[in-house]
């Protein structure tokens, strides 16, 4: 039996991406699975080619938000499985971010998974308990000046997760938290618009020196969601190569071993 057989699963942000790759990877091991994003052609394409389904919705939305969770409820027959995954980037330290620029990553990282795991947990306790992932970042364990606004919305994320496990335990619905190191191809959403023009082969390579693909991502979501994360709840897992193991991890994989 599949590990994830007849659950049913709303993944957000589910399009591309990281995303895709959890879409990908939870239809493998059974589970029905509706996602969302804001791209309604790149999202029915996906969903073909995976057998998922697919509901248009912006996280920034609140109204829209609640329809694609009564949307995907209603196609599944309830819910087992949240995947908050939706997000954005923008690349500038805290001194060169905008009250806009900053208003658009908090509302979309922080706010739009609020939403959506506060609109779920109706279904997940009538299901007789679930689980919620939120797809953190490393950048939310350490702080990232460079994409500052980002980081500080991660790290948000993260006690988001803490706090609902706590108030959402009793009814067996577990929350937790995946922290994905640099991610090939890399995140494609910015607030300034889509950009897929990043390298990965320029990136600094963590201690296991190669980066990181969505398929590591999803096999660590799948793990919260099957019975073998029954017991986790509130737990934070960098998924990231050891970069964030020791402060000069980043430079392992470049050094010559002692003999």
């Amino acid at each position: 039996m599949a590990r994830l057989d007849r659950m049913r699963a709303l993944v957000t942000g589910g399009t591309s991406g990281i995303g895709a790759s959890i879409v990908e990877r939870f239809r493998s091991e059974g589970a029905s699975v509706v996602c969302t994003g804001r791209d309604a052609a790149r999202g029915h394409e996906v969903a073909a080619r995976l057998g998922a389904e697919f509901v248009r919705a912006d996280v920034r939305d609140s109204d829209a938000v609640a329809r694609s969770v009564a949307a995907a409820t209603d196609r599944l027959g309830g819910l087992d499985a949240l995947v908050a995954n939706a997000g954005v980037l923008h690349d500038a330290t805290l001194s060169e971010t905008s009250d806009e620029d900053w208003d658009a990553v908090l509302e979309t990282n922080v706010l739009g998974y609020f939403r959506y795991a506060v609109a779920c947990l109706p279904h997940l306790r009538a299901a007789g308990g679930g689980s919620i992932t939120m797809i953190s970042s490393d950048a939310g364990v350490w702080g990232e000046t460079a994409i500052a606004a980002y980081s500080v919305s991660k790290r948000a994320v993260n006690m988001l997760v803490q706090t609902l496990a706590v108030e959402a335990g009793p009814h067996g619905i577990r929350v937790n938290a995946i922290c994905p190191g640099d991610t090939a191809p890399g995140m494609a959403t910015f607030v300034g618009g889509r950009s897929e023009d990043a390298d990965p082969a320029s990136w600094t390579l963590p201690p296991l020196a190669r980066v990181g693909t969505g398929t590591d991502v999803a096999g660590a979501v799948t793990f919260f969601a099957s019975a073998d994360g029954a017991f986790c709840n509130g737990s934070i897992l960098l998924v990231d190569g050891g970069m964030r193991a020791a402060l000069r991890a980043s430079a392992a994989a470049h050094e010559t071993p002692r003999q």
